[in-house]
């Protein structure tokens, strides 16, 4: 059962954004600026997800002895993706080559080259490949003689890896309080391999304090909380293909009638993946053997502050909720759980 749980887990955490597997070869296709700019819409959705779901209540405490509280269920955290995260346009830098024979000699030259890509997809855009179209110029002397080298390519890049408007991840959650109105929550997926998904591991904590316990007879639970997070995704060689950091800050405010609970918060939020892989230009008659070439790059996230409002519903042991947030990148949660 455990097993077949952390395969859902998995299963969902890499088909989400595609496989880890996938991602290497295909930015490996592209070199860091283009990659940078195809990647920036999944890592600024990583940070999202991950900064999804800390709360579904603000109340700390529960129904057990000395008004403790266990929590165990899954959060998912959705971030929406809009047309703009879907395409690019860009004007990057990379080398063109030529071959130049000079009697028995033949020279390799590689030539500065601009390249202008438009409506290129990102990783969440068409599968189609995008196109970008080079141009090369350079004056030059060989073995004592002039040359003047100069083309123009136009060559296919690549395609997204999923075209969708919406990009969940599923987090497993474990909550405990509280102790002098003090509770934690843990977020934990031990590294699992899964076929030619590669690997994922998850590591989040964070530190709740109820703040209305101060305020006597407040018709409202008030809450604050910390929290940080470290997801890492590997291909199936066990190369660090993208390792997401994040850290959140929240006041939360609930209400609760009967079985339903209303909550609300403003969160202060920060996410930074960083992004690793080799590049290996493509083959072509002047470049018949590319050496491939390390490559790596960080992203910050888009998001630093939400609103939200959610609810949840207490149907016994059994806890449901769901929230919007509104951001620089919008977001929907689900979670379902138990609360003891």
């Amino acid at each position: 059962m455990r097993r077949s749980f952390s395969a859902a887990i998995i299963f969902f955490l890499v088909a989400g954004f595609a496989s880890a597997q996938d991602l290497s070869s295909t930015i490996g296709k592209v070199g860091s600026k283009y990659a940078q700019a195809y990647v920036t819409p999944a890592a600024n959705a990583f940070g999202v997800d991950l900064n999804s779901g800390l709360f579904h209540t603000a109340k700390v405490g529960g129904m057990l002895p000395f008004g403790l509280n266990l929590y165990v269920g899954v959060q998912v955290g959705a971030a929406l993706i809009t047309s703009p995260d879907q395409s690019f346009n860009l004007s990057y830098q990379d080398t063109m080559y030529f071959s130049q024979k000079i009697g028995s000699q033949i020279y390799r030259i590689g030539v500065p080259a601009t390249f202008n890509t438009t409506n290129a997809p990102t990783i969440f855009g068409s599968t189609q490949k995008g196109m970008a179209i080079g141009t090369a110029s350079k004056d030059t002397i060989i073995a004592g003689q002039p040359f003047h080298f100069s083309r123009t390519d136009t060559i296919n890049t690549i395609g997204g890896l999923l075209n969708t408007s919406i990009a969940p991840i599923p987090i497993p959650q474990v909550g405990v309080g509280s102790l002098f109105g003090t509770d934690i929550f843990v977020r934990y997926l031990p590294k699992i391999k899964l076929s030619s998904y590669g690997s994922v591991s998850l590591f989040g904590y964070g530190i709740r304090h109820s703040i209305s316990q101060y305020i006597p007879l407040i018709p409202i639970d008030i809450a604050v909380q910390l929290g940080w997070q470290n997801f890492s995704l590997e291909d199936s060689t066990g190369s660090k293909v993208l390792n997401a950091s994040t850290f959140a800050a929240n006041l939360e405010v609930s209400k609760t009638f009967a079985i339903i609970t209303l909550y609300g918060g403003l969160q202060t939020e920060s996410s930074t993946v960083d992004v690793n892989y080799s590049y290996t230009p493509p083959v072509t008659q002047f470049n018949p053997n590319p050496q491939a070439i390390p490559i790596s790059f960080s992203v910050k996230g888009k998001n630093t502050f939400r609103a939200l409002v959610g609810f949840n519903l207490g149907l016994g042991p059994l806890v449901i909720n769901a929230d919007y947030s509104i951001g620089a990148i919008n977001a929907v949660t689900a979670g379902i759980g138990i609360s003891i």
